[in-house]
């Protein structure tokens, strides 16, 4: 190609790598621009979660207590230190959260404790009156706790827990089949709240064991 040729050559070549230029400049703009508006809507989104969880309403509170038998420490703790996967499953799809169970060595009691929440799901019914979110709150409650009870898998579980208990007489009669065996009531005898001082959890871990939980099963503890 001679001189002359170059010179007709060249306007073309500038504007193909003018329009390459233009074109990348234009496509890293709009990469730019979709970023800026993804961690704008992040941050709505994560904004509004916040709003929403600060203004949930405290879990249920549930305590309860049951007498042990004195020689069946080990067995209740062994246990425990491996409860059924289906039965925390069940427990958690029933919105139970944070089950704990306590120990009182002197009187050979167990303190139960544990938070509800699904009344959490009233949270998109928007307002409604108090004495309706009353009785519908109730409701999920006590359809939670039947779907529980009716478990097969979980009654199983209370039959190789329930000889290792003794439940308060004047809560639970003497003749009453225990629950695994289709007994109603309160196997566990409730406790009333007298105090909690606040700061409710609004939020949950999905994992269904605490990985820092320490098993009893080898503790230097006969019973």
């Amino acid at each position: 190609m001679n001189y002359g040729q170059r010179l007709l050559a060249m306007p073309n070549e500038n504007f193909v790598l003018g329009a390459i230029f233009g074109a990348t400049i234009a496509h890293l703009a709009i990469k730019i621009i979709k970023r800026r508006r993804r961690q704008k809507n992040e941050a709505e989104t994560q904004s509004l979660q916040k709003v929403i969880t600060s203004q949930r309403r405290a879990p249920k509170r549930c305590g309860g207590v049951i007498q042990l038998k004195h020689d069946q420490y080990q067995e209740y703790t062994r246990l425990h230190d491996e409860v059924w996967p289906e039965v925390l499953e069940r427990m958690s799809r029933s919105n139970i959260r944070n089950f704990t169970i306590y120990y009182h060595d002197a009187t050979n009691t167990l303190y139960s404790h544990f938070e509800w929440i699904g009344h959490w799901k009233m949270e998109t019914d928007g307002e409604i009156e108090e004495k309706l979110r009353v009785k519908k709150e109730k409701d999920l409650f006590e359809s939670d706790m039947e779907a529980i009870a009716n478990d097969e898998i979980v009654r199983k579980w209370w039959s190789v827990c329930e000889p290792c208990q003794i439940p308060f007489p004047e809560q639970w009669p003497e003749m009453e089949p225990p629950p695994s065996q289709g007994g109603k009531g309160d196997w566990w005898t409730p406790l009333d709240c007298v105090c909690h001082c606040g700061h409710w959890p609004v939020n949950y871990s999905d994992k269904l064991r605490d990985p820092e939980f320490v098993r009893m099963g080898n503790a230097d503890k006969l019973k």
